[in-house]
């Protein structure tokens, strides 16, 4: 266990309460924030590393080109947090409170997002590549620009989202529910070639 003020390894945190500190700087590997109070929480280039969050309240928190690597997020609570420019790469969410949530250019690339409520939550410019979105309700979210290349998006629920401009694999225009979407001409184009029309 190494713990030199800046850089943490395997160290609990379970229960502890950071409400309200900012942290610059930091790395954290295999460390315990469970069920912490990480409220009001701000970081700014924190690194954290397989870390578990499971029962962490993260709401009101706010977090700058921050790195949450293969952590876990179970029955975490990010009410009202903002995340910009920061990666949760390659983690795991479930069971949690996630909106209202600010995502600004966030990447979730290779992260288990199924079955999560994002329902109207902005995800403009976020990178949602090889993601996990089976059965995630993004019901009139705002996918802008988002790019969601090699993402399994079965039972994907994309009602009345924005997703002009995002990038889709082919199967995406046909595993995702897109009533009431809203697309771009080229997207038009895409859903209809994944459905087996053609146009002249």
């Amino acid at each position: 266990m190494t713990d030199d003020s800046t850089n943490f390894v395997g160290k609990a945190f379970t229960e502890e309460r950071f409400s309200g500190e900012s942290w610059d700087g930091r790395t954290y590997t295999d460390c315990s924030f469970i069920d912490a109070d990480l409220s009001g929480l701000t970081t700014r280039g924190v690194v954290f590393t397989d870390c578990d969050f499971t029962g962490a309240d993260l709401s009101e928190s706010v977090h700058e080109a921050s790195a949450f690597r293969t952590c876990t997020f179970r029955k975490v609570t990010l009410w009202n947090a903002t995340f910009r420019h920061s990666t949760f790469l390659g983690s795991t969410f479930g069971e949690s409170r996630l909106r209202p949530v600010t995502f600004d250019e966030v990447d979730f690339t290779l992260c288990s997002l199924g079955g999560v409520d994002l329902r109207s939550v902005n995800m403009t410019g976020c990178r949602l590549r090889e993601a996990n979105l089976v059965g995630a309700d993004l019901r009139k979210a705002v996918l802008s620009s988002a790019d969601l290349a090699g993402a399994r998006t079965a039972g994907l629920r994309l009602e009345e989202a924005d997703l002009r401009g995002a990038v889709l694999d082919a199967d995406a225009w046909t595993s995702a529910r897109l009533t009431g979407a809203t697309v771009d001409s080229f997207q038009a184009l895409a859903y209809a070639a994944a459905h087996g029309l053609r146009v002249d």
